[in-house]
């Protein structure tokens, strides 16, 4: 039967008599939809959020276009036939919109629970569509089957889309709760183009049928502004896309983007009128053109860059895991060379030091001076190997401390008293000077603070040429904190040394030529014994030949 009330329609969707809104929040709507979930699709076929959101746009713009059929067709057979299949769609689109983004929120596939879930919830529609509790007739005068639409059928259906709308917030609330900083910006606004997508589709779509099965208007065009929806959903999508590359989609996406914009433009066309409006819309689509070329160009430089980024980063990642790998490596091999070397070095110094003292009788005075040489050679040597094996334990946390308490006033004057023939034989004064207020107490490892002070006072001595060397005691009663300066007449540093003396292996430019002995591990284990005791270790200077202070800072005990 026919609806001779109304014209007849051309190529199934034109016809004259219709809303000025019907076209332009149909077709736009649908093409968007489409071409968006496509290439977000095509690029990306495997992924199951690509797929998951082309079936969407591919629900959504079947349940659009038969609504458009039925607001501009008259043949009341093909009309009765799709009406069942307003409620399909609508229902399969709340299912596969909860499934969407619970893939997005957690980044895998459902449990085979959930899709049966999901699968009963959308069953009753599927069973009940063909049904007279789906639509039971026909109004061959308004050409419509409002009035014959079941009630509590059309609630299910608003119903699902409410459960639709609470489920994915919950899923996103709880993605949030546990996501980084960028990821909550994704799941946000996800958040947003979802929520508003479900209730602009729902509640108009249920309210227009509503109004119209009760009467109270002739039809339902309020539905058409649920519609938008889908358009500002697909946009925020774009966002997803080209900012945070959601769904794993190149430049091609930025393309669909571009081009569904230009769709929108030109679909102004189907409801102005007159020769000003089309004139204004024509340029605004010439310039819209103009603009998304430019964007394209910026947009695919952009993301090239990105790549190029992306791989750069892959290759430093990869090769930063193999310097630590071999970092690894190399401590090891140096702690193994290290003890190995220790044993036959300490034979060395023993009987270097018999031969000197003369249990084996005397030696002639160059003999004497060779054997002070070997001994002062091992105990270099020494030295070097306790800072390799110190590094390698620190490195390793194998480092121990044995805290207790002692007086670093008293501790730090003995090592002063060691050190001070050293330092006179360099012709240089080693004073020790304080200006304590408290007791002096401090609880640390005694054996570890006292290398600590050997090692910087001994520096002070290797890099020191004329002048003298002060060791100068404060405190700081409020703070609870003890301090030791060195302060030295010596080589001095430049800024640029100040920031790197503390690493491993890291020495003044050229502090070869002044001392050629030093490993430059001496401060770097010396910091780190410090920082473990709760203290630290800073380094100041004016700059080369204006000498230097290190400051030793330990907690104080009260």
């Amino acid at each position: 039967m026919i609806c001779h009330y109304f014209e007849e329609t051309s190529y199934l969707i034109f016809a004259s008599d219709v809303p000025p809104l019907l076209y332009y929040s149909h077709i736009p709507v649908i093409a968007i939809a489409l071409i968006v979930g496509l290439f977000v699709f095509l690029n990306e076929p495997k992924l199951k959020l690509n797929r998951l959101l082309l079936t969407i746009s591919v629900i959504f713009s079947a349940w659009t276009f038969i609504n458009l059929i039925a607001w501009t067709n008259i043949n009341s057979q093909l009309l009765l036939g799709i009406w069942p299949f307003f409620a399909v769609f609508s229902s399969l689109l709340a299912i596969y919109t909860i499934y969407f983004v619970r893939v997005f929120a957690t980044g895998k596939d459902i449990s085979g629970d959930m899709k049966w879930i999901l699968t009963l919830l959308v069953l009753p529609v599927l069973i009940l569509a063909s049904t007279n509790l789906s639509v039971s007739g026909f109004n061959i005068s308004d050409c419509d089957a409002f009035g014959f639409e079941g009630e509590i059928y059309n609630l299910y259906i608003m119903v699902l889309g409410v459960v639709a709308m609470l489920w994915a917030a919950y899923d996103l609330i709880r993605a949030y709760t546990k996501a980084t900083v960028l990821r909550k910006k994704q799941i946000l606004l996800m958040g947003i183009g979802v929520e508003l997508f479900l209730a602009m589709f729902f509640f108009f779509t249920y309210i227009g049928s509503y109004l119209a099965n009760a009467g109270h208007t002739t039809d339902s065009d309020i539905e058409f502004y649920g519609l938008f929806g889908m358009a500002f959903f697909m946009a925020i999508m774009g966002v997803l896309i080209v900012k945070f590359k959601s769904f794993s989609v190149g430049a091609s996406a930025s393309t669909a983007l571009i081009l569904a914009l230009l769709i929108l433009t030109a679909s102004q066309f189907t409801y102005v009128e007159s020769r000003t409006g089309l004139g204004v819309t024509a340029v605004t689509m010439v310039l819209s053109g103009i603009l998304a070329i430019v964007l394209l160009r910026s947009v695919r430089k952009e993301i090239s860059q990105r790549k190029q980024l992306e791989e750069l980063t892959g290759d430093l990642g990869r090769a930063n895991t193999r310097l630590k790998e071999l970092d690894k490596i190399k401590s090891e091999f140096v702690s193994i060379a290290s003890h190995q070397l220790r044993s036959p070095i300490t034979s060395i110094r023993g009987y270097t030091s018999m031969l000197l003292e003369g249990s084996f009788g005397k030696f002639p005075e160059k003999a004497n001076q060779a054997l002070g040489r070997i001994d002062a050679s091992a105990k270099h040597m020494t030295v070097a190997i306790e800072d390799y094996l110190n590094v390698s334990r620190i490195e390793a946390g194998n480092m121990k401390y044995e805290l207790s308490d002692f007086n670093f006033k008293d501790e730090m004057s003995s090592v002063c008293e060691d050190v001070r023939p050293a330092a006179l034989k360099e012709g240089l004064v080693l004073l020790f000077r304080s200006d304590l207020k408290g007791r002096a107490i401090v609880n640390a490892d005694l054996n570890k603070t006292v290398q600590i002070a050997h090692n910087l006072i001994n520096n002070s001595v290797k890099y020191t040429k004329k002048g003298s060397i002060t060791v100068f005691m404060r405190d700081d009663i409020k703070q609870k904190r003890i301090y030791m300066d060195i302060i030295d007449t010596g080589v001095g540093m430049s800024q640029e040394t100040l920031h790197t003396i503390f690493e491993k292996f890291g020495r003044a430019k050229d502090a070869s030529k002044t001392n050629t002995a030093g490993t430059g591990l001496g401060l770097f284990v010396a910091l780190k014994m410090a920082q473990a005791m709760g203290g630290t270790i800073t380094a100041h200077s004016e700059g080369e030949g204006k000498g230097s202070r290190f400051t030793l800072e330990l907690p104080l005990q009260m």
